[in-house]
């Protein structure tokens, strides 16, 4: 009798419920607790913008201040943004406590557990909305990502751009290629 496996998906019990592995260390009466599970959510429009804020920095290039983003920044904000609560026997830690500086405590190895599961809470988004399939998304589950569909290849003029780009093409046949067959069988008289 040949077996066959559960989806993926089945093998996560709650998307959003994480236990870590070294935990948060909290200082509590000269003790330090670790809190060993996370609980994730969702975000919106709100904690997006809260995190871009977060990521804003002013740095003054030729003496003129200029308001900058930071995209690893940007990422860390959206990642804390993402956390809930953090949970250690029965006391939690709220959202509205929850800052980088806390989430700074972290291990690399947790904060990369967090950012995995927060991949996989937006690809769970993404099936709702119709976006990828839910076999696409046991895919990612499993760790074999999806086949993807070939990028288009260039055809015309020049063909092995992609290979040989560093060959020059005319204008004219650079035109030729874009404007279609069409462009190219047309005289300057039959355009009007």
């Amino acid at each position: 009798m040949e077996s066959t496996s559960a989806p993926a998906t089945s093998r996560i019990d709650d998307l959003f419920e994480l236990a870590l592995v070294d935990g948060l260390p909290v200082e509590v009466d000269g003790k330090t607790i670790r809190y060993r599970s996370v609980r994730l959510r969702e975000t919106g429009v709100a904690h997006e913008r809260e995190a871009e804020r977060q990521a804003e920095r002013i740095v003054t290039i030729s003496g003129v201040p200029r308001l900058l983003v930071s995209d690893a920044e940007f990422s860390f904000a959206m990642t804390v943004q993402h956390i809930e609560a953090f949970r250690c026997d029965g006391v939690t830690i709220p959202a509205a406590a929850i800052d980088r500086t806390i989430v700074g405590k972290l291990s690399t190895h947790d904060l990369g557990l967090i950012e995995k599961r927060v991949f996989l809470i937006t690809l769970a988004a993404e099936v709702r909305y119709g976006n990828i399939s839910p076999a696409e998304f046991d895919a990612y589950v499993s760790g074999t990502a999806p086949a993807t569909t070939a990028s288009p290849q260039p055809e015309g003029q020049a063909p092995d751009v992609g290979a040989d780009s560093h060959a020059a093409e005319s204008g004219p046949a650079l035109l030729t290629d874009f404007a279609g067959n069409n462009a190219s069988r047309k005289t300057p008289r039959d355009r009007g």
